[in-house]
């Protein structure tokens, strides 16, 4: 039941049907929560007073009766939360009798170019879809209940790092080159230098910049004559 805010009937904070009413609910409208608050400030106030007999506790009780016109003044009804943001639904592909595995097929750059990245194969979920899917090949296969067979066969086929169209390609490499341009503090050796050059390719250290042929000018000491 709705109660109008306590200064404009003192008397309701204190009424039969509503002197119990001192914690506030989410179900209340807004001058009915904000007289339960005044309704808790008076009771705790007056029972701290009891058993300490400061006066200080008392204070209390004027502080939250203008607070609380304050804020009547300011909200005086209230105001539903929406809320702005929702949780992104990540669109993955999961295992089909056509595609067990979930790679991307050559059809589906025209036909499914929004198709989601394969799911997570670590899945236990994933892993029986995958398992059921591929086992549906009774027209590749004479006898598809052999699981012993079945597992060799599946041995050839694997899931793509990366199942989507277009794939993630940008972000692979931007995995394999994580860390190039940071300092590197390292104090052991081989350090980022020796790091770089043992994944790329680079002349041997000492090696010729180019073969000499047989008509190449030849190069060391020049003979000398014997003296006479």
């Amino acid at each position: 039941m709705s109660e109008p805010i306590w200064y404009s009937s003192p008397s309701i904070l204190f009424s039969q049907g509503t002197w119990q009413k001192f914690v506030p609910t989410k179900d209340m409208d807004v001058p009915t929560a904000l007289n339960s608050v005044v309704r808790f400030t008076v009771y705790f106030s007056v029972l701290l007073y009891a058993c300490t007999s400061k006066h200080e506790y008392l204070l209390a009780i004027p502080l939250v009766l203008v607070v609380s016109a304050i804020f009547y003044e300011l909200f005086p009804t209230t105001r539903p939360l929406v809320e702005t943001f929702h949780t992104a639904v990540k669109k993955l592909t999961h295992p089909t009798a056509s595609n067990p595995f979930m790679n991307p097929l050559l059809t589906e750059i025209l036909d499914n170019p929004d198709r989601g990245d394969a799911a997570p194969i670590t899945d236990k979920a994933v892993k029986k879809e995958i398992e059921e899917a591929f086992q549906q090949t009774e027209e590749l296969y004479m006898d598809t209940s052999d699981r012993f067979d079945m597992a060799q066969a599946q041995r050839t086929f694997h899931t793509l790092q990366s199942a989507k169209i277009p794939n993630d390609q940008g972000e692979f490499l931007k995995f394999l080159a994580k860390g190039i341009d940071e300092p590197d503090f390292s104090s052991a050796f081989p350090a980022r230098n020796a790091k770089v050059k043992s994944e790329a390719y680079v002349e041997a250290q000492g090696s010729l910049g180019s073969l000499p042929n047989s008509t190449s000018k030849p190069t060391g000491v020049s003979p000398t004559r014997p003296k006479v």
